[in-house]
């Protein structure tokens, strides 16, 4: 709201200062060219070049003088304006605070109401321009109404009340929260005491009440007439109330020439300056100040913005609320229109009157004197331009005299020749002892003089544009205060500067609370947490830059809606429903989120969340200070994942070792009992009898199957080193396929292979792999025994490229009855199996090889029947440990 203030004056004041003063006139050329021209034409023709020449420069000169004057009372209108709304604002923001009002608004009591009551006669008394003073609830019930009738105000009895809940503007108005002001467009009144009166146009004031519980319990309302409105205007722009017109943004006029009118002011009068000179209008529309000249005329204008006003008043009193600048649902503002409309044939000095003053000067000029002609027309423009100077001055000093801003007027030296009472006031002094004094050693800081005489001399010889400026003055009791001033440069007829008056306001607290606001906004938008704020409903109001690169979201994306555009629905409701019952209560929360960036990952986030209070301690808006902590939870579970892993390494080795004696000390045995079957095996039949043959196969195979089982001991105990290359996946598989099949044609398996032709190499051992495929192939199709069809058995390998680099995919599925969920979280533990023969190690090995290659293998049932092997190996070259 500040900014929007200083903006406002900012744009009133830049436009002030390029008003060009009356007196800054360019010196008539025109009048050396008569004198060049004289040498050479015919005397005929010198005395009418003569004559043009004084005719111009008296029609230039009186319009000059002219748009000074529509510039200054334009100017003068609209401060008279933003003046009266600022006195009703005041008066407003007066009669809420009355004891007599909080009483009423806390305990009902009809005394309170009387007293009330009584207040608002006497105010309306001494004041005497408001229509109504009225106090309604919540509900649009009048409680207190106070008329002024023809000049006697009047408590309204209570069998005149009535309700306004229906009324438009009490609908506008109770949307209005603590602190709040509302201003109505100007709209016909009909005096419901009076009927026989005619209707008024009024504008509406209104601000909320509450009790000293915070409640609302309705609203305090000044009606004041559209005439006491323009009183101000009428008063500080006397000079063009007969040809100047206050238009609103809706195209009605609120004021305009018709003096019965703007007397009587009983109607917002139709506009015939919009009908009459659109294409003006439209211009005047583009900009908020300015003067033209077109066929029709001169116009000059300036803009009000009634509720800018108000905004103003709140940002030098320290309010903490206002109302909206806008108008209507559409975002447009509320403006009127402050125009000076001069016609084209009081813009031109009429021939007949000029030839009536100058016919006999001309006449008996002689031909021959064209040095005294010269020096005449020279002298008249002068003595015109000085005129024009002193009653320029004369009206800037009643100007300044008139309004609430410092103002001083400085000659070239320093000196001051001027200073209003606003100034006085402000130092703390006397106006005699500023008078004649120089204003850089009376008022200025010692270490600011000599800059600042620096810039006004520059200002004053022309060497610098002039421009707002801003310094510190010390007042009589010693306190310093920073002034923004507008100047305006005066000249004397010979085009030289003669003085600088400088017009200012104060702007101290206003630049320290920029300078706290700047800092606080810095430390909040550069810090690399989250931060929020939200309303009580959890409508994010501001989010730093933290947020915006945490999240992903920009501003406008995030601003109006809630923390819920976060969720990644992996956080329980309970947590959320515990959030909200302990912020609602005042207290603080803390906690951790798992919430989803706009792109749609997922990430950790510790929250903080904390109340914020007004003054009545009452809870306003929730500050949200949030910490990405997806890495320190990744860092945490690597570690716990690694210590799992270790954990699980040091039990196999303790398996390892134990196999690794199991089987050194049973392989001598048994080849020792090999060797003796095979001998026994080779003798004749009739030695050992007809079995022995028999039994002697039937004890190599056992022996066989016990030193499979031992070198898959020793295997699982001792892994080889891998013998690394970079090999094809379909190669392998199929390489896998021929050692497999002895198995394939025992149980005659069908093979579909589905093979992705383009796959990459991969850096492996081909023997290690080959055993890990084969050993797949054979475990699934021994999975299909019992099931009434041929074991089907189908090979998958695809591509797939992610962040971390591309990957190969091999599925190995089969048609069997399926692995069980318990079943596949303990496949992969050694010695577990599901068969009867076996030593379950086939899936400790796989897992042993593919954890070598950084691979990874999952089982998993398929929905439609059969188990699925999903191994993936990586395509890069990565750290393998043999």
């Amino acid at each position: 709201s500040i900014s929007l203030v200083r903006q406002t004056q900012q744009s009133e004041t830049d436009n002030k200062t390029t008003m060009p003063p009356i007196s800054q006139q360019s010196t008539p050329s025109t009048a050396l060219l008569t004198r060049f021209l004289v040498i050479f034409i015919p005397l005929m023709l010198i005395l009418a070049t003569a004559a043009v020449t004084h005719f111009y420069t008296d029609t230039r000169l009186f319009q000059v003088k002219q748009e000074n004057i529509e510039a200054t009372n334009v100017t003068l209108g609209h401060q008279g304006v933003v003046g009266q709304m600022r006195s009703v604002i005041s008066d407003l923001t007066f009669l809420a605070k009355l004891n007599e009002l909080l009483l009423l608004l806390d305990t009902h009591d009809e005394l309170a109401r009387l007293k009330l009551a009584q207040e608002f006669l006497y105010f309306s008394e001494n004041k005497g321009v408001y229509d109504q003073v009225s106090f309604i609830d919540t509900e649009g019930n009048e409680i207190i109404r106070v008329n002024y009738g023809d000049g006697i105000p009047y408590i309204l009895q209570d069998d005149d009340l009535k309700n306004r809940a229906d009324e438009e503007y009490f609908q506008e108005a109770i949307d209005q929260d603590l602190g709040g002001i509302y201003m109505s467009s100007f709209s016909m009144d009909a005096d419901d005491q009076n009927p026989d009166l005619p209707p008024r146009a009024v504008i509406r004031f209104a601000t909320p009440l509450f009790d000293s519980s915070g409640n609302k319990k309705g609203l305090l309302f000044l009606n004041i007439r559209g005439d006491r409105i323009l009183w101000g205007f009428k008063q500080a722009a006397r000079e063009i109330t007969d040809h100047a017109y206050i238009i609103t943004n809706e195209g009605n006029a609120l004021s305009q020439p018709a003096g019965a009118h703007v007397d009587d002011f009983h109607s917002v009068i139709n506009n015939e300056f919009v009908m009459t000179y659109p294409r003006e209008w439209g211009t005047i529309l583009q900009e908020d100040y300015g003067i033209f000249s077109t066929e029709n005329g001169l116009f000059t204008f300036a803009t009000v913005y009634p509720l800018v006003s108000v905004l103003e008043y709140y940002a030098q009193t320290g309010g903490d609320a206002v109302s909206s600048i806008y108008s209507d649902e559409y975002n447009t503002p509320r403006y009127w229109k402050i125009v000076s409309h001069v016609a084209a044939e009081k813009r031109v000095i009429a021939y007949q009157d000029f030839l009536r003053q100058n016919i006999w000067l001309y006449s008996f000029i002689s031909l021959f004197l064209l040095a005294l002609a010269y020096i005449l027309s020279l002298f008249s423009l002068r003595r015109d331009t000085a005129k024009a100077q002193r009653e320029y001055e004369n009206r800037m000093q009643g100007t300044l005299d008139a309004i609430q801003f410092m103002a001083i007027t400085i000659n070239p030296a320093g000196q001051v020749i001027y200073c209003n009472q606003p100034l006085v006031s402000a130092l703390g002094c006397r106006s005699q002892d500023l008078i004649d004094k120089d204003w850089f050693k009376t008022v200025v800081p010692p270490q600011q003089r000599e800059t600042l005489r620096r810039a006004f001399n520059d200002v004053m010889t022309g060497q610098a544009p002039l421009q707002t400026t801003e310094y510190t003055i010390t007042t009589r009791s010693g306190e310093k205060r920073l002034i923004s001033w507008n100047n305006i440069i005066s000249f004397c007829p010979d085009g030289k500067v003669m003085t600088l008056t400088s017009i200012g306001h104060d702007i101290t607290e206003q630049r320290e609370n920029e300078k706290q606001l700047h800092k606080l906004s810095r430390a909040v938008e550069q810090t690399q947490e989250s931060i929020i704020i939200t309303d009580t409903d959890g409508k994010m109001e501001y989010v730093n830059r933290g947020f915006i690169e945490t999240t992903g979201y920009q501003r406008d994306e995030a601003l109006g809606k809630t923390c819920a555009i976060l969720k990644s629905n992996e956080t329980s409701e309970d947590v959320y429903s515990a959030l909200w019952t302990t912020i609602k209560s005042g207290q603080e929360w803390r906690g951790v989120f798992r919430n989803k960036r706009k792109n749609g990952e997922l990430y950790w986030e510790s929250t903080t969340i904390s109340p914020i209070k007004n003054d009545a301690d009452e809870i306003t808006h929730y500050l949200a200070i949030k910490e990405d902590v997806t890495e320190h939870r990744r860092l945490r579970e690597e570690v716990e994942q690694q210590n799992r892993e270790l954990a699980r390494a040091q039990s196999l080795a303790e398996m390892g070792r134990m196999a690794s004696m199991i089987a050194h000390d049973l392989r001598n045995p048994l080849s020792s009992i090999k060797m003796s079957l095979q001998i026994f095996q080779k003798r004749p039949n009739d030695t050992a009898g007809e079995y022995a043959a028999e039994l002697s196969s039937i004890g190599l195979d056992q022996v066989r199957y016990m030193e499979n089982i031992l070198a898959d001991l020793l295997l699982f105990s001792k892994p080889d080193a891998l013998q690394l290359e970079w090999l094809q996946i379909n190669k392998l598989l199929e390489g896998s396929l021929t050692i497999s099949q002895k198995t394939i044609h025992q149980y005659h398996a069908k093979i579909i292979k589905d093979y992705h032709a383009a796959l990459p190499t991969v850096y492996v051992d081909e023997t290690k792999l080959q055993q890990v495929f084969s050993n797949l192939i054979v475990n699934a199709i021994q999975a299909c025994e019992g099931s009434q069809t041929p074991p089907v058995i189908t090979i998958h390998t695809y591509l797939e490229v992610t962040d971390s680099g591309p990957f190969v995919h091999i599925e190995v599925t089969d048609n069997g009855p399926g692995i069980d969920t318990d079943t596949a979280a303990k496949i992969f533990e050694p010695f577990y199996t599901t068969r009867a023969k076996g030593t379950g190690l086939g899936l400790p090995i796989v897992k042993r090889i593919l954890d070598q290659h950084k691979g990874h293998i999952e089982l998993r049932r398929q929905p439609q029947g059969g188990t699925c092997a999903h191994i993936t190996l990586p395509t890069h070259v990565i750290a393998i440990k043999n």
